[in-house]
């Protein structure tokens, strides 16, 4: 009782005005996030000569047909434990073979026999399954560095809405083999690497749940060097 007249006639204590506007800091942020991660991307066919404040551009890798034509001989090679140096086309040829139907694309589920006067029951479709669900990886390499962009469903207890997901970086080293190491992720328009401890999470959850082969897995955990050298990834065995 004391505490409440105190209260009434002082006001809330440092305290209390310290964690109330740490909770509206993070609510602020929280929300803002939200709104970047819808906030459209804009898709660019060529480098614009100027680019607008506040505005996240993804701008897509090569896919012509003359330079992507060698990558199924490289791919056998790679398998084989050759080194190979591939351009970004090829790259992209690669990842259009593992492209995956979109999750809405299932088929639904029959319905169960109804019974007699009862009304017909409707077809349910699957559920998505994951939070983050990614589709065919694209590849650009640009200034030294790897641009890996694709189309990600975001789930959220069956509410589905497409959004683009980038990362640019290089690669390290990491245990026995080698990962790629962002220094840039958007999810949608949210820059996520300015985000403590977020881009990680987020760029290892994807590469779990892409559709890659056992045997490219297997292939890449054997290479001795990864390296990015103007406009080639070269991957080394010995």
């Amino acid at each position: 009782m004391a505490r409440k007249i105190e209260k009434a006639l002082y006001g809330p204590s440092l305290l209390e005005v310290i964690f109330g506007a740490i909770l509206g800091l993070l609510l602020g942020i929280v929300v803002a996030c939200v709104f970047l991660v819808f906030k459209p991307v804009v898709l660019l066919k060529e480098k614009p000569k100027e680019t607008a404040r506040g505005v996240v551009y993804f701008m897509p890798g090569a896919e012509s047909n003359a330079k992507s034509r060698a990558w199924q001989a490289k791919q056998k090679q790679f398998l084989a434990g050759t080194s190979v140096h591939l351009v970004e086309e090829e790259l992209n040829a690669w990842a259009a073979t593992i492209a995956q139907p979109a999750p809405a694309a299932k088929p639904a589920t029959p319905a169960a026999p109804a019974k007699p006067g009862a009304a017909p029951a409707k077809p349910t479709t699957p559920p998505l399954e994951g939070f983050v669900i990614p589709a065919a990886p694209n590849f650009r390499i640009v200034d030294g560095k790897l641009q890996i962009g694709m189309k990600c469903t975001l789930n959220w207890y069956g509410l589905a809405t497409d959004v683009t997901v980038q990362a640019t970086g290089g690669f390290r080293r990491e245990g026995d083999g080698y990962v790629f190491a962002p220094e840039t992720v958007y999810l949608g328009s949210c820059p996520v690497h300015l985000l403590p401890a977020a881009a990680a999470p987020l760029v290892a959850y994807i590469t779990a749940h892409e559709k890659a082969p056992d045997d490219v897995r297997a292939a890449w955990a054997k290479l001795n060097s990864v390296a990015i050298e103007g406009s080639t990834l070269k991957l080394a065995v010995q």
